[in-house]
């Protein structure tokens, strides 16, 4: 299968610092190399940059949305090549560009459901988060409960409906987050349900069903920590390797994958980075074993 390896190297709107280096690190691991062992054809790496330009002080949301639309315009590219865009980011907000690249290739309209693999629920607002961590947003952002302004900036045309979201991994939720995530519905299975049963395959074939195209999100930090020891946001109690990979197959067996996101990758700290690097890249290496097909690519899509 053909790949667009695509990067976006930057924390927020920061590049190339702390979670920003993420990317280029698996890069440098050889990631690219691995894909091709696995008989995929992998083309890139593509790098979303955001202009000094337009980078504004004061509106950190806006910036990232921005960098969201270069990001766009990147996964746009090889929808319309019929490949699948592998999305390395430094955070999880380079979601939103994510999937505005797909409704920028293959319509608004287009019935996009989101598979999101974390520790978390990112499904925070500003009223809710007690810590106004913007990472902690994107999947609130995607469903239009928050951050019009970075929506806008990011070209993302439509918000996702909360009945084509899909939770997975999740073990640690902000109070107030759980309260507005049970007014939705979105589906949460929690990191137990996610490994034991037929939860997370019923509640994928479900969503599979009802959408042409998924967009697959992996916070790294869904892994135990003991696999990513030097994660930003570590949660005890996470998924083993063969256990993420077995989860992201289960998207990617669909056939309706048309892009794969993966955040969180912190290289630095020493021997704690290169043991989350390592982990990263072998849970990459085995998940995407199973990446054969993605959406075909949609007729030209009118712009504006």
């Amino acid at each position: 299968m053909r790949l667009h390896l695509v990067t976006v190297p930057y924390r927020y709107d920061t590049h190339d610092e702390g979670l920003g280096q993420g990317p280029g690190a698996l890069v440098a691991a050889g990631l690219g190399e691995r894909l091709t062992a696995r008989g995929h054809e992998t083309v890139g790496p593509f790098a979303a940059m955001l202009d000094d330009a337009e980078r504004e002080d004061g509106r950190t949301a806006v910036n990232i949305g921005r960098l969201g639309a270069r990001t766009a315009a990147l996964v746009a590219a090889a929808r319309r090549e019929g490949a699948g865009a592998l999305v390395l980011a430094g955070d999880d907000t380079a979601a939103i560009g994510v999937l505005s690249g797909v409704q920028l290739a293959d319509g608004a309209a287009t019935p996009v459901g989101v598979i999101w693999l974390d520790a978390h629920g990112d499904f925070n607002t500003p009223e809710t988060s007690y810590s106004g961590i913007l990472a902690g947003m994107p999947v609130a952002i995607l469903a239009g409960l928050a951050g019009p302004l970075w929506r806008e900036a990011a070209g993302l045309a439509a918000t996702v409906p909360t009945d084509r979201i899909l939770l997975a991994g999740i073990r640690d939720l902000d109070e107030q987050e759980a309260v507005l995530l049970r007014s939705t519905d979105t589906r949460i299975v929690t990191v137990h349900d996610t490994t034991g049963g037929s939860s997370l395959q019923t509640a994928i074939e479900r969503l599979a069903n009802r959408c042409t195209h998924l967009c697959l999100h992996v916070d790294l930090d869904v892994l135990d920590p003991h696999l990513v020891p030097s994660a930003s946001t570590p949660s005890a109690g996470g998924l083993e390797i063969d256990e993420a990979a077995e989860a992201m197959a289960m998207a990617l067996r669909t056939g309706k994958v048309a892009t794969v996101s993966v955040a969180g990758l912190n290289p630095g700290a020493g021997k704690r980075g290169e043991r989350s690097i390592a982990s990263s890249l072998a849970l990459l290496d085995e998940a995407l074993a199973v990446w054969e097909r993605c959406p075909p690519a949609s007729p030209a899509v009118p712009s504006g």
